[in-house]
């Protein structure tokens, strides 16, 4: 299943606004958030089967809307009010410090875009045209790609691809705004990042012209810091929006030593009259974009994709300590039994008398001990991301992100001569159906901040997981398991949800806590029962009880919410989550002959899942819906076909980072 945005490629088009002529070579899916705009609405909330506040799942209202990237016609660039130099890139050399421009290349939604055709051969005056495409009266357009369109596409991947469009109206003036990440220089040491954002000024009273006279920033860096900048104008003009000219285009570049930040501001605008209005610039994220490099990033507790019996992988220091403590536990215990009970009558009578005089003090003990608890407890209490949930996280992220690289270690040995290449059909296929996914879900938090990374594992075990890192593993066995990409794109959706709602931490943080209330328990069941027989017997009873009523019951639950939330993700990136009650239809179908009862495991029973997915869909289809996504076929009937023998649509596009470094103005 590609994107689905309409297909204009190489169509001749007058630009609604500046009116000049241009072609489109390449369309762009983009979040536009509008906050004019009225139709747009938040997500619906979600399910209520799962236990959670809903304020973060529509924080923000945005809705899929096409971009094209075009060439326009140089013959028009000195008749128009936008710049002609609007896109740059930065050197392919890190000790290149310039940056670069590109005459005559724009960005353009589809709303102002008016079809036109032409008999010449050449009918755009631009020197990458005949570089990009060469006439053939045979198509429609008449114009088809060169093969160095695509190779120059995939090369400055980066600084072309466009992501979220910012819209904001204030007294009739509209306000657009377009940032691209460029890249990173190294300077003395420390990283700068550089962006370039492009603005559209419009009038939409043109009747009332205004005339910009000044702009006002307020730039945050992710590392704390807030900047003000105030100037005159923007790039040096003072322009003004009348009936003659509405509108205004021009791009700037900012520069900062986080890797992200936030960018808003106003324009102060005068009025013929000589009063003055302040016009809001919609606020817009500044952030790098998701790395899928397809190196190995070597090494955690993975939440894995499993169509058989799936297994906790602990970590290292917990192994260690667990037995130690519990053996610890049954000594003391046992000490204090044997004691006890080595003790005359008279001597167990002065116990009691001890006790009985000192009971104050040692309820003030424990009370202290059980406060002490109390309080570790509830300052431990986080929001979960995406979902609201409260939950008790123990592990930080440094403690988190040593145990994944020793996992990505372990992998790494593991596997090492079953990594399939970068540019097999196999790997392209996940980055294809992950990229989306990604891409679709970037308001969502630590989608951004997380380098997502793909690898493909020749094995015919059924598994997918994702490292808290945002290492993606998918094996053959799976691939050859689902049915087509959108199946697929439930089984990514699910597990990039667990690292997106950092179940890794959360469960070894239940699991610890857990853990040190059996050794507690255990203490008492070896200072209580009266043989060692007996409290051996009791002790695993209890273990087994703690396993049953609470360890695997809250890893299924998280199970169950990753589930919903994958959907979620699904269901945002266009594809068709019907899939998702199909899938786990199979699945059930294929472990039937060696299904273990669900109480037994750490997952849900596979039909169970496809009960609960299947009364999720229609509140997932008003999430499609939502998100502008085409409406999918009624009473569709899928068959199974192997999706490694479908043909795949394009190259996914890796996205390089272009690593710059020069202070720039704002503008």
């Amino acid at each position: 299943m590609g994107m689905r945005i309409e297909n204009r490629n190489r169509e001749l088009f007058l630009h609604r606004v500046f009116g000049y002529r241009g072609v489109i070579i390449f369309p762009w899916l983009a979040r536009v958030f509008d906050r004019c705009d009225e139709r747009s609405s938040s997500l619906p909330p979600l399910a209520k089967s799962t236990k959670s506040s809903q304020s973060n799942i529509h924080e923000i209202r945005a809705k899929s809307v096409t971009y094209y990237q075009v060439l326009t016609d140089t013959r028009d660039m000195p008749h128009i009010r936008a710049q002609t130099e609007a896109v740059t890139f930065l050197g392919n050399q890190e000790r290149d410090r310039n940056l670069y421009a590109i005459p005559g290349l724009d960005y353009v939604a589809q709303e102002d875009i008016v079809p036109y055709t032409s008999t010449e051969r050449t009918p755009i005056e631009h020197e990458l045209f005949d570089k990009f495409l060469i006439y053939d009266s045979e198509t429609t357009p008449n114009f088809v790609p060169r093969e160095y369109l695509k190779s120059w596409q995939e090369r400055h991947h980066q600084w072309l691809e466009l992501s979220d469009v910012a819209k904001d109206v204030t007294h009739q003036i509209r306000v657009t705004v377009i940032p691209f990440y460029m890249g990173s220089r190294s300077a003395q040491g420390v990283a700068v990042h550089w962006w370039r954002y492009s603005i559209r000024v419009e009038n939409l009273n043109p009747d009332e012209p205004v005339t910009l006279r000044e702009r006002h920033w307020r730039i945050f860096s992710l590392s704390g810091t807030l900047e003000t900048v105030r100037g005159k104008g923007v790039v040096g003009q003072e322009p003004r929006l009348s009936k003659e000219y509405p509108a205004f285009q021009y791009s700037s570049h900012i520069s900062l030593s986080a890797s992200s930040g936030h960018m808003w501001g106003t324009f102060k605008m005068e009025k013929d009259d000589g009063t003055f209005i302040e016009v809001r610039i919609p606020p817009f994220n500044l952030e790098y974009l998701m790395n899928f490099s397809y190196l190995i990033r070597q090494k955690l507790v993975v939440r894995q994709f499993h169509t058989s019996s799936p297994r906790h992988i602990h970590p290292l220091i917990w192994i260690i300590l667990k037995p130690a403590l519990k053996g610890a536990a049954w000594l003391t215990g046992r000490s204090a039994r044997k004691w006890y009970r080595g003790l005359p009558e008279e001597k167990r009578s002065i116990f009691f008398q001890h006790l009985n005089r000192h009971k104050y003090k040692y309820v003030a003990i424990f009370g202290t001990i059980g406060s002490t608890f109390g309080y570790h407890y509830s300052t431990h209490i986080q929001i979960a991301p995406i979902t609201g949930r409260k939950r008790y996280m123990l592990m930080t992220e440094e403690q988190l992100k040593y145990l994944c690289d020793l996992q990505k270690e372990e992998l790494a040995k593991t596997y090492a001569n079953h990594m399939m290449p970068e540019n097999s059909k196999e790997t392209q296929l996940v980055a294809k159906v992950a990229k989306k996914i990604i891409s679709a879900n970037v308001d969502l938090p630590n989608v951004r901040s997380i380098k997502w990374t793909i690898r493909v594992l020749n094995i015919d075990d059924q598994k997918a997981f994702v490292l808290p890192s945002g290492d993606i593993y998918v094996t053959r066995g799976m691939l050859q398991t689902v049915a087509n990409e959108d199946q697929l794109a439930i089984v990514l959706g699910h597990e990039i949800s667990h690292t997106l709602l950092d179940h890794s931490g959360e469960n070894l943080s239940y699991l610890q806590l857990v853990d040190f209330l059996g050794i507690f328990a255990s203490l008492i069941i070896w200072s209580v029962f009266p043989s060692d027989w007996a409290s051996f017997f009791v002790t695993y009873l209890f273990e087994r009880f703690l396993t049953f009523a609470n360890r695997l019951p809250y890893s299924r639950t998280l199970e169950e919410e990753a589930d919903e939330v994958g959907l979620m993700l699904a269901a945002k990136a266009c594809y068709d989550i019907r899939e998702s009650v199909r899938f786990w239809q199979k699945i059930h179908e294929l472990e039937e002959k060696q299904a273990i009862p669900e109480f037994f495991s750490t997952h849900p029973a596979s039909n169970k899942r496809a009960e609960t997915l299947k009364r999720k869909i229609s509140w997932a289809l008003e999430i499609r819906h939502q998100c502008n996504c085409l409406p999918l076929i009624e009473n569709i009937t899928l068959g199974l076909p192997k999706i490694l023998e479908q043909p795949l649509d394009k190259k996914t596009g890796l996205v390089h980072h272009i690593p710059v470094v020069q202070n720039t103005k704002n503008d």
